[in-house]
């Protein structure tokens, strides 16, 4: 019984040669494996893309910080520019958590077979 699932097997194998079987399921194994890695690439870019923004941004926030110490005059005035960087830092944080997860959730979807 060994011998006849083996031997079915293998002549399976050989009319699927025969037929082209093979090379087509290949084919669209190695299309399917080229789509997974150009929608991860998209994804790695556009995450690279979105974390030079936000150091940029960053950037942009330290230089106003600075500004703002710089030309207080009071405790008071070095305080509230304090707290607004902090503010807007928070939210910036916010945010880059929620592009974390939205990426994330991204790259465990690519490939994935649609039904």
């Amino acid at each position: 019984m060994v011998e006849s699932k083996k031997s079915d097997t293998v002549s399976l194998s050989h009319s699927q040669l025969k037929a082209g079987g093979f090379l087509a399921s290949e084919s669209k194994r190695v299309e399917t494996a080229k789509e997974v890695q150009k929608q991860l690439l998209d994804t790695f870019e556009q995450f690279n893309r979105e974390q030079l923004a936000r150091a940029l941004q960053e950037i942009d926030l330290a230089s106003e910080f600075a500004e703002k110490v710089a030309g207080a005059r009071s405790v008071p005035d070095v305080m509230n520019a304090y707290q607004s960087w902090i503010s807007k830092r928070m939210t910036l944080f916010v945010e880059d958590g929620k592009r974390i997860v939205n990426a994330t959730m991204k790259l465990l979807t690519v490939g994935k077979v649609e039904t």
